[in-house]
Parts: C-alpha cells; sequence; structure tokens
C-alpha cells in the first residue's frame, strides 16, 4: 500500500476513517496544519479522523546530528515531504485551473457563435436598408416636382463605380474555357514526371534567407511559369523579394506595401513579366519591371480591410482579389500595367471575410475559403456563389486546383486537408497533414501534372493523387509552414515558413 500523497510506501501508515485513504502519518498531519480538508476528496478531516495502522517495523534508531550521513538523510527526508505536500497541492490547483479554462472556453465558443449570429443579421439589415434607400431614390427621380440635388445623392454618384463583366469578357473566359477543356482531355501524365519513388526520398537539399531579420517570416510563394531557376517570396518585412535558387542572387526587391505581403504570384504568362502582390494593408500591387529593376506600375484599393489573396485568371487577361472585408474584386489586367475593376462581389453571410481565393484551371468557376469554415463556389458567369463546401471546423487557410479540373484541396486551423471532388459536389478523402499544436493547413498545392499534392503546415506532408499514401513528411523547417510548390515535372519543391528559411527539396 501506498501514501495518497507522496505515492510512497508509508513507515508510519495511517487511515482516515471518512474516506478510507492511506497516509503517512507526519505528511497528513502537517497538511492538515494549513487545511482541515481531506486532500483526495476535499472532505471535512481534522487529526481526531485518523487512525493508525498497525504494521511490524524495525525500532528507529535514536536521532542523530546533522553532521552525520542520517542526520542528514533526515533532513533530506523533511525537505521531500515538504516537496511532496506543495507538489499535491499545485497538482490540485491545476485541475481546479483546467475545469475554470474549460469551462471558459465554452463559454468562449457560445460568445463568438452569438457575436456571429448578430453580425450576420446586422449585415442583413444594412443590405435592406441599401435597397429600401434605393428605392426611395428611383422613386424621388421619377417625381418631376420633386429636386434631389443634396450632398449625400452626389456622394452616392462619385463612390466607385464598377463596370461590369460584359458579355465580351464573358465570351472571352468561355473561349479559354473550351480551349483548355479540350486539350485536357488529350493530355495525359508526363514521361519526364519524377515517380513517386523519387519524392518518398527528397531531402533539403538548399536554404535561404533572403528576408529581412526584424520581422522574421516568409508568407507566401511562386515559383516563375517557365524559368524554373526564380522563385518569388512575400514576407512579414513588408516586402517581396525575387530570388534566383542556381546562382543564390536577389535579383529584385520590391517595396511599397505597408504592412506584411500576403501573397505573391508571377503572371502565369511569362512574357508579359508582371508580378502580382496583396498585403495586409488593405491593397494589391501589379508591379512590371524596366530592364533588371521592377516598378509597381498600379495600385488596387477597392478593398476596405486586409487582402488576403490574388489569382490570375487563364486567359492572363483577368485577375481576382478577395479580402477579409467579405468582399472578392475582379479585374482586367490585360493592359498590363492598368488595371479595370470590372466586378465587386460582397457575401454579407461571412462573419469574418474570406481567407484565399483561387481560379479554377478552366477559369469559369472561382473558389473562395472562409474563416466560417466554410468554402464558396462561385460561378464567373453570374458571379453567384453555386456550391458551398461544408466539413472543416475552422477557417479555411488554402485551397487548390488540380489540373485534371475534377479535384479540389482545402487546409485550415484544424488541421485536416480535405479533398472535395467537384463533380459531385462532395468530400471523398480526408488527409492528417500534420497541422498540429494549433498550426493548422497553411499551404496546399497540386504538381502541374496533378499527380501529387503537397500540404504544409507543422511540417510538409507529400501524397500521391488518386491512392492518397503519403509519400513523404519533409521536416526541415523549424516553424510553420507557409509556402509549398513543386517544380516543373515535379523535380523539385520550394518551402517558406515563419522561420524566415526558403528552402529547395530534391531527391537526396
Amino acid at each position: 500500500m501506498h501514501c495518497s500523497i507522496s505515492g510512497e510506501v508509508p513507515k508510519v501508515p495511517v487511515i482516515s476513517v471518512k474516506s478510507g485513504h492511506l497516509f503517512e502519518k507526519h505528511l497528513i498531519e502537517k497538511y492538515l496544519k494549513s487545511e482541515s480538508t481531506c486532500p483526495v476528496t476535499g472532505d471535512e478531516l481534522s487529526i481526531e479522523d485518523l487512525k493508525d495502522v498497525k504494521v511490524n517495523k524495525a525500532v528507529k534508531p535514536r536521532p542523530l546530528t546533522a553532521t552525520s550521513i542520517p542526520g542528514l538523510l533526515n533532513l533530506f527526508q523533511n525537505e521531500w515531504d515538504d516537496l511532496m505536500l506543495e507538489t499535491h497541492t499545485l497538482k490540485s490547483h491545476l485541475d481546479s485551473t483546467r475545469q475554470q479554462l474549460s469551462q471558459a472556453l465554452y463559454q468562449h465558443d457560445a460568445a463568438c457563435r452569438v457575436i456571429a449570429r448578430l453580425i450576420r443579421e446586422r449585415d442583413e439589415l444594412k443590405t435592406q436598408l441599401t435597397m429600401y434607400k434605393q428605392q426611395i431614390a428611383e422613386a424621388a427621380a421619377a417625381t418631376p416636382q420633386i429636386e434631389v440635388t443634396s450632398a449625400p445623392s452626389l456622394e452616392v454618384q462619385e463612390e466607385k463605380q464598377e463596370e461590369g463583366i460584359s458579355d465580351a469578357v464573358l465570351s472571352k473566359m468561355t473561349r479559354k474555357w473550351k480551349q483548355l477543356s479540350k486539350e485536357r482531355k488529350k493530355r495525359g501524365i508526363p514521361d519526364s514526371l519524377a515517380s513517386a519513388e523519387t519524392l518518398s526520398k527528397w531531402a533539403a537539399k538548399a536554404s535561404h534567407t533572403v528576408h529581412k531579420s526584424d520581422k522574421p517570416g516568409i508568407l507566401c510563394l511562386d515559383l516563375h511559369p517557365t524559368d524554373q531557376d526564380m522563385v518569388l517570396t512575400g514576407g512579414m518585412d513588408k516586402e517581396a523579394v525575387l530570388f534566383n535558387k542556381t546562382s543564390e542572387q536577389v535579383v529584385a526587391k520590391l517595396s511599397g506595401h505597408g504592412k506584411k505581403v500576403t501573397t505573391c504570384s508571377f503572371h502565369p504568362h511569362a512574357d508579359r513579366n508582371l508580378l502580382f502582390t496583396t498585403s495586409a494593408d488593405k491593397t494589391a500591387k501589379i508591379w512590371g519591371s524596366s530592364g533588371d529593376a521592377y516598378e509597381c506600375r498600379m495600385t488596387l484599393a477597392d478593398h476596405t480591410a486586409e487582402v488576403v489573396g490574388a489569382s490570375v485568371h487563364a486567359t492572363g487577361d483577368f485577375l481576382a482579389t478577395a479580402s477579409k472585408d467579405r468582399t472578392w474584386a475582379f479585374y482586367d489586367v490585360a493592359q498590363g500595367g492598368a488595371a479595370t475593376c470590372l466586378k465587386i462581389v460582397q457575401d454579407p453571410t461571412v462573419a469574418g471575410g474570406f481567407e484565399c481565393v483561387s481560379f479554377h484551371p478552366d477559369g469559369l468557376i472561382l473558389g473562395t475559403g472562409t474563416s466560417d469554415a466554410l468554402i464558396r463556389i462561385w460561378d464567373m458567369k453570374t458571379q453567384t456563389n453555386v456550391a458551398s463546401f461544408e466539413g472543416h471546423t475552422g477557417a479555411v487557410h488554402a485551397i487548390a486546383f488540380s489540373e485534371n479540373g475534377y479535384y479540389m484541396a482545402s487546409g485550415g486551423v484544424d488541421g485536416a486537408v480535405r479533398l472535395w471532388d467537384l463533380r459531385r459536389l462532395k468530400n471523398f478523402h480526408n488527409l492528417d497533414a500534420g497541422g498540429t499544436g494549433g498550426v493548422g493547413v497553411r499551404t496546399v498545392a497540386f504538381d502541374r501534372a496533378g499527380a501529387y499534392l503537397a500540404c504544409g503546415g507543422a511540417d510538409i506532408r507529400l501524397y500521391a493523387v488518386k491512392e492518397w499514401n503519403e509519400l513523404a513528411a519533409l521536416g526541415a523547417h523549424e516553424k510553420p509552414v507557409t509556402g509549398v510548390r513543386f517544380g516543373p515535372d515535379a523535380g523539385f519543391l520550394a518551402s517558406t515558413s515563419m522561420d524566415r528559411s526558403l528552402k529547395i527539396f530534391t531527391e537526396a
């Protein structure tokens, strides 16, 4: 039998007549001098409630001075007893604190739900109010006796005007969709694609720190569509960096944002030589090169909150951005450095706004991830939400469409990667992608052939498409992974992390 406080076999055992627990006599007496309750059950307990347990024991030697070894051992025993009492008290307090924390978390969750509902109701009322104001204005304009010349009406007319998505724009996107759909049916897996066995042997071959150290962390990544040496990254330091991984030289630094760069991307048509960045400063920027230098050609400031992502249409002529202000915007960027906002679409049902955005490879649908654990699919012909995918239990940080046009992968704060069949509009498989410890999954990417999937969270996980078996877990980064991209023919993988490093993975 063991003492209920120290866990050791007691030398002088006593038993509680109320609870039946066994204690070391001097330990329980010390405890009852400061507390009047049982250390195990919490019930009232006094020294009179303790009964000695009769056991055979050896005769205790006479007490010795502290200068002798037995005396020192006796001192150590007293210190051990005090430590056991303190440890038990701490464990009791820890258990009580955990219960209080659990209750607080439940209350916080309930409060968040109530807040989300109130925000949704508020936005619905705002929408109705705007509609009523428009109806009143139309009625006033139709009445000849009343002249509406007040300043508020002028302000409404001076707000940013959307040109709308014209029939010519829709026709261009439809032609591109038909062309890509036809080509996809003829396209197979290239012979030069790296094998699954090769990916399973990948290891970090190079590591570069291309951003400033005062605000460490790289948040986004993209690879050049034709030049596999060129890598574009964006960081917490408010800059985007164009880097040549072969020469290991910084080609250009794009400075101009006032806050962290949330996403960065190359234009899919290399001949246009354009770069796109988005930022927490509520803007997106278009960058163009003049010789070896890049400069900001245009700043897009149509959002009222952090811009979380940008995606270029397959035609290369259009750009979509998404923001935490619950809107996504559609731009005509066919003129290169100039951009025209054609449409701003608001989703008032999303309490916390959007978290990511991506065009489908064919370009007629747009996917957005929300802070409310939903994935919205939008029809570009009508700019309406045609499907919503539920399954995540937290914000959806990343979505990616496979080049085959059928699959979509999504990752979020719940640490899971969910796979969706766009033909049946259902979730058909889930992956545990290593988003542990509250890190979640921050980035997902298919290779250009649609044969492999990479996911980044606490580490990097590689999967084979169709079988969905894990090929490798790459743990080279010291902090959460924020970006992954496959090179041509899955010849290498580039990744970025909050540890401020850009890493290149190839066969070991």
